[in-house]
């Protein structure tokens, strides 16, 4: 089907009107986009933080672990350096 030839000028307010209108409804599609585009990335951002925080603590029980393993093993080193320095 073909469109009728719109024979208004470009000066016409009603045609003028017609486009802004049309150029405000394909803004909002875009903000409604983009605002669904920012609630995704803060979902996503929400499950980094969490993620973020649990790897934190795991880290610092780890480094603790390490820590008190590294003390264990520096007991049976230090004997076995005093008695070779006793020799």
């Amino acid at each position: 089907m073909k469109l009728p030839k719109d024979d208004r000028g470009d000066l016409d307010l009603t045609k003028k009107i017609e486009i802004l209108e049309e150029e405000i409804y394909n803004l909002k599609k875009e903000i409604d986009r983009l605002n669904e585009y920012v609630q995704n990335l803060e979902i996503i951002d929400s499950g980094h933080q969490k993620l973020n925080g649990e790897l934190r603590m795991e880290n610092a029980k780890l480094t603790l672990s390490n820590k008190k393993l590294e003390e264990k093993v520096m007991e049976f080193v230090r004997p076995t350096k005093k008695r070779e320095n006793d020799l």
